[in-house]
């Protein structure tokens, strides 16, 4: 990375577009004691490091950062003010989530990806959600109320079924669905028993899978919509991760979750074969790969893969292609092996 971060990243709000873009930093001042005269500073920088635009943060607290398709920084600030800003730091427009947003605060904010374009969903200081699923043409939506909900959830996140967004959320060992008119408690099919709390969700990038983290130290993967389970595993780690998100390439049959903690990366999939290490080794049965971090590192879901960035590199963590395992395994008599055998010799 080209930057010369002093903070780690865990010391900041970050941000990252997908389809590898920008990176948007923005000190926390909830994390850090901070001269009252003190204000935090937005930075936007390229994927590689290089900067783009610096600014005093001079507005409210901010809770929040995102990026919208159209690589607009939205920041999501604690009144439920969100301001827009372009790539080089250039203040676009802003908008208001609406009066309950106001009076009650933001607790928690997510910014969100459909077909229609870029959303917002925000959790309130009453506990109620309130989302638009297209920030440029903004239409509010407030979700129905969770019955006997007193406190924020353990972890939520957005779904989109049917071209409708959908708020999932974990209240101890139940999980509801949000729609615009009712509040359904779902049940993931074949969960392991003795789970009291669900610590993190993911959903893949195109809404089509699910991933729960449990107390009990397991991993549940299935379909989206909780109709169907791929796969379960049992990590030997209770402890909450810090992130977790799904790891795949487009029209590939193999299924992968990244889960980090502080200083540990863990793989977990559902390919018949194994996840491998190395990147290119012999078959085996593995079904977990750990990796130890050198530093705080971020990551960022994409299409493709993940990527995985530290205070002085950005890497790409995806599963190989077949063309390259064909051209490179062992004892491979493919077309494209032979060639590439031939090329040598020749």
């Amino acid at each position: 990375m080209d930057w010369d971060l002093k903070e780690e990243l865990r010391d900041c709000l970050v941000a990252a577009a997908p389809y590898g873009g920008p990176i948007a930093l923005l000190r926390n001042p909830g994390r850090k004691e901070k001269l009252a005269s003190a204000r935090p500073v937005l930075e936007i920088y390229s994927a590689s490091g290089v900067p783009l635009a610096s600014l005093l943060w001079k507005s409210g607290p901010m809770v929040s950062l995102g990026w919208s398709a159209e690589e607009e920084l939205l920041c999501v600030q604690e009144d439920g003010v969100v301001l827009v800003y372009g790539l080089h730091g250039d203040f676009r427009r802003h908008f208001s989530m609406g009066n309950e947003v106001l009076q009650n605060r933001v607790l928690d904010a997510r910014i969100f990806h459909t077909e229609f374009g870029s959303g917002v969903a925000i959790l309130t200081g009453a506990h109620r959600f309130t989302l638009s699923a297209n920030v440029g043409d903004l239409k509010l939506r407030r979700m129905p109320e969770v019955p006997g909900l007193q406190s924020a959830p353990s972890c939520w996140t957005t779904v989109c079924q049917d071209r409708v967004a959908h708020v999932l959320l974990a209240v101890g060992p139940d999980l509801y669905l949000l729609d615009h008119a009712a509040c359904s408690a779902v049940i993931p099919p074949g969960l392991a028993p003795g789970v009291s709390s669900f610590l993190q969700m993911a959903v893949s990038f195109t809404y089509r899978h699910l991933a729960l983290f449990t107390d009990t130290g397991y991993i549940w993967m299935g379909t989206a919509s909780l109709k169907e389970k791929l796969c379960e595993f049992n990590c030997n780690i209770r402890a909450p991760p810090k992130q977790m998100v799904w790891c795949s390439r487009p029209r590939s049959k193999e299924r992968a979750v990244v889960v980090a903690w502080e200083r540990r990366l863990m793989v977990v999939g559902d390919a018949p074969e194994g996840i491998q290490y190395p990147w290119r080794a012999a078959g085996g049965t593995l079904t977990k790969l750990r990796f130890v971090l050198d530093e705080d590192s971020y990551l960022v879901p994409e299409l493709d893969g993940v990527r995985i960035f530290s205070r002085s590199t950005h890497e790409f963590l995806h599963e190989v292609p077949v063309a390259s395992e064909e051209i490179f395994k062992i004892a491979s008599m493919a077309p494209g092996a032979l060639l590439l055998e031939a090329q040598k010799e020749y």
